[in-house]
């Protein structure tokens, strides 16, 4: 059992390591600190203890102070030729086509493409369709640094939809994925058919 728990603190800190959200790291380092510290009560070893309680308090420091960190963010309308659009796109074309195999966007009538900056760094693209009174969602993409869902609930809240989305009723959103799925739900996005989702433009 006792060597179970070291086992376990090691895949948590081994774990740590291979994801690139900074936030998620630290807690996830923590977590394999707090363990160690089980551990190395368990069988004697102070000064594993010792360090993985320092480290524990290191981890702690920073994720209050991530959590505190107050972003700014804002909405930037780009035209489908915009040279940042390209860009964005070919960049985060695997992720993309991941959570969007069917997205593409020469096939889009007259559609609307909007950058989420966050602290002016274009961190999500949001492309839709105006298909009243509905916003058509055929793109909502965040780069894997920044799914905290903050930039999200800036879109969808009052604050950053407010304008942008002024007239509509609903945003609508087809979802073949399962992660999609799990996302639009958790911004309060509700399944009205299969596949199709619904959420009340806070105008």
């Amino acid at each position: 059992m006792t060597e179970l728990i070291g086992y376990a603190a090691s895949v948590l800190v081994a774990f740590s390591l291979l994801t690139s959200n900074v936030l998620r790291l630290r807690v996830l380092n923590l977590a394999g600190a707090l363990v160690f510290v089980v551990y190395a009560g368990l069988t004697g070893a102070w000064p594993v203890l010792a360090v993985n309680l320092f480290v524990a308090g290191i981890d702690l420091w920073h994720i209050v102070i991530l959590r505190a960190k107050a972003d700014v963010f804002k909405l930037m309308e780009v035209s489908t030729g915009d040279p940042l659009l390209k860009n964005f796109l070919a960049y985060h074309a695997r992720g993309i086509w991941e959570f969007f195999p069917d997205f593409d966007l020469a096939a889009l009538k007259a559609p609307r493409c909007v950058f989420i900056l966050r602290n002016l760094l274009p961190v999500g693209l949001f492309i839709y369709t105006e298909e009243k009174p509905d916003v058509r969602i055929h793109l909502d993409y965040v780069a894997e640094d920044y799914r905290d869902l903050k930039s999200a609930r800036y879109l969808f809240n009052r604050a950053g939809s407010a304008g942008t989305f002024s007239g509509f009723e609903s945003f609508s959103a087809a979802s073949s994925s399962p992660k999609h799925a799990q996302y639009l739900r958790r911004l309060g996005f509700t399944q009205t058919k299969p596949g199709l989702f619904k959420k009340a433009v806070q105008n």
